[in-house]
């Protein structure tokens, strides 16, 4: 956050960009949006001081169904108890100036769940958050950044306005809403780094699409969840869907 604010650059949320984007007003110069993903309750003690020492925006996505309990998800990494933010936390980032966005109910892989589990992943987690804030919660990430055409369109119908994504790429006014590329950004990350990043030296061209790696992926993961599943009857009805979800 330092060598972006020395590299005189300021931070907008993710809906702020989505809504120039939308009308198709230009994206001033040096403007970044800053994004963290689950809701994790260091969120408010790590990344909110320095987010407010340098006056800039971010939008926060959020795990719905773990809202004030703990990072359930995380459990084949042995971080299944990490405690997530209070309904009263996100409450305070919103007077902070931090959008709040969901991130589903439970952090599933969405682009390989059938599309009526899909569907009640992405409509419920908008309707927990906005309950629990009394504000309208308008983007959307999608867990590890999976997205396939029919996740994007459940994301749309459900009254989100856009999507992010994970594709280590710039992002481009030419980009589809429910599908806005991000950089990953990581511990290891130093400031120049960054700036290198967001300058395009190491990033991906939005325009690159390894679409068929992509749809590959999805297949082996579909398969995969189908044989932990134990092929199943609502699982082999599944199996006759694994082309529908890319």
């Amino acid at each position: 956050m330092s060598a972006l604010a020395e590299g005189g650059f300021h931070a907008i949320s993710i809906s702020d960009l989505a809504q120039k984007l939308a009308v198709g007003l230009p994206v001033p110069d040096r403007c970044v949006a800053v994004t963290f993903d689950d809701g994790l309750k260091d969120f408010q003690s790590g990344a909110l001081p320095v987010l407010t020492k340098f006056g800039f925006a971010a939008t926060l996505y959020v795990v719905a169904g773990s809202v004030g309990k703990t990072s359930g998800w995380l459990a084949a990494l042995g971080e299944d108890r990490r405690p997530m933010l209070q309904p009263e936390d996100m409450l305070e980032l919103l007077d902070a100036g931090i959008e709040i966005g969901a991130h589903s109910m439970t952090h599933p892989e969405l682009d390989i769940l059938d599309r009526k589990a899909a569907c009640e992943e992405i409509r419920t987690s908008r309707i927990v958050l906005e309950d629990a804030l009394s504000a309208p919660v308008q983007s959307f990430a999608y867990p590890f950044g999976y997205a396939s055409t029919t996740t994007r369109a459940l994301v749309r119908k459900a009254g989100f306005r856009s999507a992010v994504v994970v594709r280590h790429a710039l992002s481009s006014p030419d980009e589809d809403l429910f599908g806005l590329s991000r950089l990953i950004v990581t511990e290891q990350l130093s400031g120049s780094d960054l700036l290198e990043l967001i300058h395009g030296k190491g990033a991906k061209p939005p325009a690159i699409q390894h679409k068929i790696k992509t749809d590959i992926w999805r297949l082996v993961r579909r398969v995969r969840r189908l044989h932990r599943d134990g092929f199943s009857a609502g699982s082999r009805s599944e199996s006759k869907d694994l082309g529908r979800m890319v």
